[in-house]
């Protein structure tokens, strides 16, 4: 390939990157491991002790809606 063709190429198609981009916050696999195991342990303890089945598929929504926010809060960083 001439050089204007493979300059345009590298234009039209994007670049891979390798890796994890942005800002994200990285949690080690042992902090993964913890919110996975104190979100399925709370989901339990909703579905031994509240009764009705609407409140419990409720609250258990309600958990899920609202564990990133715990997450951030519990391991922020900053």
């Amino acid at each position: 390939m001439s050089r204007p063709v493979r300059a345009l190429v590298r234009r039209v198609v994007p670049t891979v990157r390798r890796g994890r981009t942005g800002r994200l916050p990285r949690y080690s696999q042992g902090e993964r491991a913890a919110i996975v195991a104190l979100t399925l342990a709370a989901i339990t303890l909703i579905w031994v002790f509240v009764p009705d089945l609407a409140l419990r598929v409720g609250l258990i929504l309600l958990l899920l809606l609202v564990l990133p926010v715990i997450v951030v809060i519990a391991l922020d960083r900053r």
